[in-house]
């Protein structure tokens, strides 16, 4: 120590020694430290105890079954899965069941950044079972919202869910709207919509006496459900398969690659600076919603591409006494620019809010990916509008649509207006404030909205694949997505072979 002081003052300036002595004394500190015998306990309480039941009930036994190992590297912040799904919307949710019900010894998690699943806009939309009418013929939205409508029907009658085939009207008000009646029952035909038929006036008016229009496109097996429901019994299932972990509150923030190739994903509750938790999956799909171009941006894909934008569906409802006054979905002729299909009314089968009948959405721009309300703001979500070229493009393509939707949003005279055209004894003290939703949409190069379902593949070194799009029908569809999302995985992955 003394040799050491002496060589510190002889060679160096006087702020450097003073340097030079402290660091010596820290590394001589910790070193005292390390000599120190710490005594660990062998488990904290409630490590490596019998696996509980009540916790098995609750979030599932692969969840209880883990939470019991003793070793905590092993518990609820270090699990390793076969397969890690982002997303707990009903897309995530129906594309873990699907791969369940293939890959009988695959275990799997969802990662929800919300409390619950089906939060967002899986539990605030219409709650329509779409026929396939507005898709064009051979899309992927086509094939699969007519499936998808055919398994969602299944689904519910196997699991005694509410759901209704209560049919839809697409009204139009005069000769011109005619035009688009016609061309929807040709697409609807294409793609396999049984039962289409072209009413007139008269007709019209047995099925609907409040709906006054020229003509319309009758759908009988369009129909109503609860989605949010439908997400909650997925959810139940894919719990009690016993090979699913469905962890809440796990916002996905960092996804690595590691050593022995597989993904590490570090994340946690959204509002919380820790703890950090931490799953590693052989594969990962993401199905992001709201979100889905940030989070492909955090696996490594392309985000410069397919950038999400939102829009608000702003709801009312008929008061109590007044919500009889339609039968069946009733919507206008779609108004064109590939975003709003028009303010409707719709019955509801809602297992939350009741038995309804709702009147809209607009589709108004929001100022926040969640934006609920219009004074909703984040300065993240404008600034992403702002640097999207594409969205400008459509914006300035369809400004009048775009400036009449913000006003309708504000305005319920504005609102009613366009549901009076054809429902003319729709009056405003008819009517309450309800719900409002939140739908992600993609733009194109040239402002055009994207028309069909997008997913990236050969993320990551092809660990990663990603859901970059996917707007209504996606409800509907949900469950002939994840059968799509499957046959892609397992044409990239070569699943067949390995995941037995």
């Amino acid at each position: 120590m003394v040799l050491r002081n002496l060589f510190i003052k002889s060679t160096l300036k006087h702020s450097q020694r003073r340097s030079c002595l402290l660091a010596f004394r820290q590394i001589h500190h910790a070193r005292s430290c390390l000599s120190q015998t710490v005594k660990l306990w062998d488990q904290l309480p409630g490590e490596g105890g019998s696996k509980k039941k009540g916790l098995e009930e609750l979030l599932g036994p692969l969840r209880a079954e883990k939470f019991a190992i003793p070793d905590p590297q092993q518990t609820v912040g270090h699990d390793h899965f076969d397969i890690a799904i982002v997303g707990g919307g009903i897309v995530g949710l129906a594309t873990a069941r699907e791969i369940l019900k293939r890959y009988p010894n695959v275990t799997l998690a969802i990662l929800e950044k919300e409390p619950d699943v089906a939060g967002q806009q899986t539990g605030h939309n219409s709650g329509v079972i779409h026929a396939g009418l507005y898709y064009e013929p051979g899309s992927q939205m086509a094939h699969t919202c007519v499936r998808g409508a055919d398994l969602m029907y299944a689904y519910c009658k196997e699991h005694d869910l509410p759901v209704e085939r209560c049919g839809k009207l697409v009204v139009a008000c005069n000769e011109k709207e005619h035009e688009q009646v016609e061309k929807l029952y040709r697409q609807g035909t294409a793609n396999g919509v049984k039962g289409l038929k072209i009413i007139d006036s008269k007709e019209i008016t047995e099925l609907e006496p409040n709906v006054k229009a020229y003509s319309a496109l009758y759908s009988p097996n369009t129909g109503i459900v609860n989605y949010w429901l439908v997400g909650q019994c997925i959810a139940n299932e894919l719990r009690k398969s016993g090979r699913a972990d469905i962890k809440t509150s796990f916002e996905a923030k960092k996804f690595d690659k590691t050593s022995d190739g597989k993904v590490k994903i570090t994340g946690g509750e959204q509002i919380m600076d820790g703890p950090h938790l931490e799953i590693t999956a052989n594969k990962v799909i993401t199905c992001g919603g709201l979100y889905s171009d940030r989070i492909a941006g955090l696996t490594g894909g392309d985000a410069s591409k397919h950038k999400v934008v939102t829009f608000r569906g702003t709801y009312y409802q008929l008061k109590p006494e007044f919500r009889t006054l339609i039968k069946r979905n009733i919507y206008p002729v779609p108004s064109g620019g590939g975003i709003p299909v028009g303010v409707h009314f719709t019955p509801t089968v809602d297992a939350r809010r009741g038995h309804q009948t709702i009147v809209g959405p607009g589709a108004c721009i929001t100022f926040s990916r969640e934006g609920y309300r219009f004074f909703d703001f984040k300065i993240k979500d404008v600034w992403d509008n702002v640097m999207n070229s594409a969205f400008w493009a459509f914006a300035l393509k369809n400004f009048g649509l775009s400036m009449g939707e913000v006003y309708r949003d504000l305005n319920k005279n504005a609102f009613l207006k366009s549901g009076q055209k054809y429902v003319p004894g729709l009056t405003g003290d008819m009517v309450e404030p309800s719900f409002s939703g939140v739908m992600a949409q993609v733009f194109e190069k040239g402002g055009i909205a994207a028309s069909d379902f997008i997913v990236e593949t050969n993320v990551m070194d092809g660990l990663i694949l990603n859901v970059r799009n996917a707007p209504s029908p996606a409800c509907t569809a949900s469950f002939a997505i994840g059968e799509m999302v499957v046959d892609r995985a397992e044409q990239d992955w070569d699943w067949k072979e390995k995941v037995q």
